[in-house]
């Protein structure tokens, strides 16, 4: 599905995206000359293609032809298919900013792809993610996951607890620096807002 939509992702998805702001200022605030980024469920790359160019930038995602959108978008970057279940090549080194955002919706095992981030994250690094965060009395939240397309793909969006969420921080040894909880993004096919967690949260080697 993402294959199909990978040319015209980026501005579709803008108007529908309310997550955009608390992203943007984390971008600005951490990302400076010399840092390396790494942009996980990257799509065509719109997030940081316009980061300034001596910031070192890769980004994996699972579609190939968002992959493609995002080398066209900035060639300089660093990006390959790869799936955040499983542990990233160790040849990429380590990060000092980490954005996942949007895309830990779709995973089942959210300690298992947190501490897949946590290994690849420099001492004093900076790692910002967004869960679809189960509240009682919204849309949907009585289930620990609902399928994401009212039946048009197999796809499963799952919702976390905060305490979930700060269970799998704890595990990967990740110290929380902010959190919200607002508007993340419109479901056009469920005719639904989906509510996120949105976190701010560093790595230390000296715990």
């Amino acid at each position: 599905m993402f294959n199909q939509v990978a040319s015209i992702y980026a501005d579709a998805s803008r108007p529908l995206a309310h997550f955009l702001p608390y992203l943007e200022e984390f971008l600005a605030e951490n990302v400076q000359a010399g840092k390396r980024v790494l942009d996980v469920g990257c799509g065509p790359g719109h997030f940081t293609s316009g980061l300034p160019m001596d910031v070192d930038v890769v980004g994996i995602d699972l579609s190939p032809a968002m992959i493609d959108a995002a080398r066209q978008s900035r060639p300089s970057g660093t990006y390959l298919v790869h799936d955040f279940h499983h542990p990233l090549p160790t040849e990429l080194g380590k990060f000092d900013v980490v954005l996942a955002s949007g895309c830990f919706d779709f995973c089942e095992d959210l300690t298992e792809v947190i501490g897949n981030i946590a290994a690849v994250l420099a001492d004093g690094g900076r790692f910002y993610f967004t869960v679809s965060e189960r509240r009682t009395g919204l849309p949907f939240h009585d289930a620990r996951s609902i399928d994401a397309t009212a039946g048009l793909a197999n796809i499963q969006m799952f919702f976390w607890t905060f305490y979930e969420t700060a269970a799998a921080l704890e595990a990967s040894s990740l110290r929380p620096l902010t959190y919200h909880f607002a508007q993340g993004w419109e479901n056009t096919i469920l005719q639904t807002t989906i509510f996120y967690g949105y976190w701010v949260v560093e790595h230390s080697d000296h715990p």
